[in-house]
């Protein structure tokens, strides 16, 4: 049922809350036999519970001005309040995760093993075997990747190497904790993983041998009882557990200060004196707010124009400001165009009305310039700077140049390798400090700078390498993306079978020398029917190859 209210002369009423249709009838007094006629209505098509708006999802739905303020100023003072707004802008907003998602996935991060030392060729060889088994346990790529994502989203990332004795045998049965945490055990008897830990219950506590120190806060346990909590423990490397334990019986503190030999940590966008970094997020968030709100101003731009508000102006009287309809032609006239429009506003509704001649229907137009794709090409561009890619990269500018697009991925490669190859000394140390543990053979790995956009290039350089100044042929395979010890071992094994004498490559002049391909009478090297080549296409219409040579004219 319509809800009557009080007509206001003047401008049109103000808008109405989302998803209404508002029809306003607007009459004019009328003096006529001194009656004043005057009808108005709000016409309601929903009833929508306005409550639940589906678009509230905006930052200052989660985050108050003062604490974004605090950010901005200083990341680093608020470091909690920053990782959980830039996790909450990483998860709403596409451009940021697409930009890191795609950044964590540009390295191609192919390898080698390098020897430090030659003092024992066995024992070099025994080394390098751990330190290959131990990266294909950890699962090296996914580790690096991860530790990427991390450190870019939150500005800081955490692990612990923990090296588990390995079990001799399966057992038939398995608690809920050896089902959950199943590691490979590879031949050299190598159980190693790395543990993720909790930033919101880990911090740099000093500096020990160039290397970050690490504390632990233990009371990250004591949200969690009975079996939760002795299933939490046994999850997490021994130097904690037993440190939790010795907390119980009031031994020790809080915080556990973690053996720096198996812990791993890395900051970006910050100073080595800072205990927190920044993520790249931070640098884009005040864009992040105003795309925020320019994405709300139009939705509810976007809300007037499906609440449209449509009026109807009676014609005039004889004298000025009366209404020539009587109170009941009013009301006719009035039911008459709301019926039509509601008809209107059905799918497959065709409505036919008539009304007074001087009547007026109009309605209030809505400015859509904001509609315009241009401004919010220009926002998302802006976004995708203050990340440090260029937005024609993700695709959020239609136009973009090749060149400035090649470059821009070549500085993304550059900053993302000099985050690889911290993470790549890190595990270096721990592999060699808890697995080799052999100073004076020490073995390490080593990160091609190749993305998916540069390995060809990379690739056709260590082959100049290999065929003109002597090169590595490890190098060679490793920078195709093929693991060199696998190739390697490949090639081992169809010499030992003797592939290349059984099977040999037909006869052809590509395969044979000259007195090979005399004696067999193979004519040559096969014809090109089509040839593309300039000089090959003028010297076959010259017929050039059945002129006699110099050497033919003997005397």
């Amino acid at each position: 049922m319509p809800e009557e209210v009080k007509r206001k002369r003047g401008r049109p009423p103000k808008q109405k809350p989302i998803d209404q249709q508002v029809v306003e009838l607007n009459s004019q007094s009328s003096t006529v036999q001194n009656n004043n006629y005057e009808f108005s209505s709000c016409v309601t098509t929903s009833s929508l519970n306005l409550d639940s708006l589906l678009f509230s999802c905006g930052l200052y739905n989660y985050f108050s001005k003062s604490t974004i303020d605090c950010v901005i100023r200083d990341p680093v003072t608020y470091h909690d309040e920053a990782i959980r707004l830039s996790d909450l802008i990483y998860t709403k907003n596409g451009i940021v995760s697409n930009s890191i998602d795609y950044m964590t996935a540009l390295p191609c991060l192919d390898r080698v093993i390098t020897i430090k030392s030659k003092r024992s060729v066995k024992k070099i060889k025994e080394n390098k075997e751990k330190m290959s088994a131990t990266l294909k346990t950890i699962d090296d790529k996914l580790f690096i990747r991860d530790a990427l994502h991390t450190e870019m989203r939150e500005g800081i990332a955490f692990y612990y190497f923990d090296i588990r004795k390995p079990s001799n045998d399966f057992q038939q049965s398995m608690s809920d904790y050896d089902v959950e945490n199943i590691v490979e055990i590879n031949e050299l008897g190598i159980n190693a993983r790395i543990v993720t830990l909790p930033w919101q219950y880990t911090k740099i506590v000093g500096k020990k041998n160039g290397r970050y120190v690490l504390a632990f806060n233990l009371r990250y346990f004591d949200d969690f009882t009975g079996d939760t909590q002795e299933r939490k423990l046994k999850k997490y490397p021994k130097e904690i557990s037993d440190g939790y334990n010795k907390k119980r019986k009031g031994l020790i503190k809080d915080w556990l200060i973690l053996d720096s030999d198996k812990t791993m940590c890395r900051k970006i966008k910050c100073k080595d004196s800072e205990p927190w970094g920044r993520s790249l997020i931070i640098a884009a968030l005040e864009d992040v707010l105003y795309k925020d709100y320019y994405t709300d101003t139009k939705r509810n731009v976007l809300d007037e124009i499906n609440n449209k508000i449509i009026y109807e102006t009676f014609p005039e009287g004889k004298d000025k400001g009366t209404c020539a309809l009587s109170k009941k032609q009013q009301e006719d006239q009035h039911n008459t165009v709301k019926q039509a429009i509601m008809t209107k506003n059905s799918k497959g509704g065709t409505s036919f009305f008539s009304v007074a001649a001087g009547t007026k229907l109009d309605s209030i137009d809505i400015d859509l310039d904001i509609f315009d794709s241009k401004n919010e090409s220009d926002l998302n561009n802006n976004i995708s700077l203050d990340l440090g890619i260029c937005a024609s990269l993700i695709g959020a500018m239609s136009t973009g140049n090749f060149a400035s697009g090649q470059s821009n991925l070549e500085m993304i490669t550059a900053q993302l390798y000099t985050w690889v190859y911290e993470w790549q000394t890190e595990l270096n140390y721990v592999i060699n400090k808890n697995i080799i543990k052999d100073d004076k053979n020490k073995v390490e790995i080593y990160y091609f700078p190749t993305s998916f956009v540069n390995r060809k290039t990379f690739f056709d350089q260590m082959k100049t390498l290999y065929s003109e100044a002597s090169g590595s042929l490890t190098f060679l395979v490793a920078s195709a993306g093929i693991d060199p010890d696998v190739y390697f071992n490949i090639l081992d094994q169809e010499i030992e079978d003797g592939i290349y004498e059984k099977y040999k490559p037909h006869q052809t002049s590509w395969t044979m020398s000259a007195k090979e391909e005399d004696s067999t009478n193979l004519g040559g090297r096969p014809t090109v029917d089509n040839p593309t080549n300039e000089n090959t296409i003028i010297s076959k219409s010259n017929n050039a190859n059945d002129l006699p040579s110099p050497s033919d004219n003997k005397y």
